[in-house]
Parts: structure tokens; C-alpha cells; sequence
């Protein structure tokens, strides 16, 4: 895996790489890759990905949810083992909330909640493409499903 912190650092030239990056990075990445033991992100792409959610002066990995960060990449990715992945991770987030919404979950809104989050429709990217790892992916995922759902429901009564 040599060579991840020169794509960090040709990814973004604005943000300081210090030495004790490549271990912590070549860590977190290891730590990721074994909790979604079948999700196969390649790590060149995964990398790029992680440095463009980094801010400046100093390239910090602490600061982000690098586990969750490698599952979304899968799903922006069209990846048939991350959607699976996402749907045993937050399939339940997702219908807490509908149903907290006063929604059902079995009627459609679920699958479709779902579909702008993790599938790419067109050109357009799936909703994850917007995760930047700040905070845990299940509140993110939560906070989107249920925006989501009222956004559909609006829509639908609009009809």
C-alpha cells in the first residue's frame, strides 16, 4: 500500500501530511477494509475519496468516520456487497424513522428513501456522495431518511 499518502498529498496539495500520517492512515484503512470484510473498495480509489473529505492546514484521520467513509464509497461505487452491507447496517435506521414519521415502511417510501441514498440514477450521484464522515453514517443516514420521507410524501400528495 505504498504510495496512499502520495495520492492523499497529489489529491490535496492545500492540506499539510505529517509523518505520523501513512501509519494512522494505512491503520484506518486496514481497520475499515476488515469491518466491511466484503465490501472491495480499492484502496487507491478509497483514498482519494478520504482525502477529498479532509480539511485544511492539517491532514487529521481522527476527526473522521473512516470505517463509514469506506461503506458509502462502496455505495457511490454501485458495489452489490456495500448495498448489502448498508442494508444490514441502517435497513432498520431507515424504517425506525419512516414509522417514527408516521409512515409505513412496507408501503414504498423505504425503497425508494433508499434508492436516492445508495443507487446512482443517471449522471446524477447517490445521496451518500454528500456524506463527509463527520459525524456516524447510521445519524446521517437517519436524519436523510427522514427528510426524505416527508420530501416523498409532500411530492406524492402533490400528484
Amino acid at each position: 500500500m505504498a504510495g496512499l499518502v502520495d495520492i492523499v498529498r497529489q489529491a490535496r496539495p492545500d492540506v499539510a501530511v505529517t509523518e505520523s500520517f501513512g501509519p494512522a492512515l494505512d491503520a484506518r484503512l486496514a481497520s475499515a477494509m476488515a469491518t466491511w470484510r466484503d465490501v472491495k473498495v480499492d484502496p487507491d480509489r478509497f483514498v482519494r475519496h478520504l482525502a477529498s473529505r479532509l480539511e485544511p492546514p492539517l491532514a487529521m484521520l481522527d476527526q473522521l468516520h473512516v470505517e463509514d467513509l469506506y461503506l458509502a464509497c462502496g455505495c457511490m461505487d454501485g458495489l452489490p456487497a456495500a448495498h448489502e452491507a448498508f442494508d444490514r447496517a441502517h435497513g432498520n435506521g431507515i424504517d425506525l424513522v419512516i414509522s417514527a414519521a408516521g409512515l409505513d415502511p412496507k408501503s414504498g417510501i423505504r425503497d425508494r428513501v433508499r434508492e436516492r441514498l445508495i443507487v446512482k440514477i443517471g449522471d446524477a450521484p447517490p445521496k451518500i456522495a454528500t456524506y463527509a464522515g463527520k459525524g456516524s453514517l447510521g445519524s446521517w443516514v437517519r436524519i436523510f431518511a427522514l427528510r426524505e420521507a416527508q420530501r416523498l410524501v409532500t411530492q406524492d400528495a402533490a400528484r
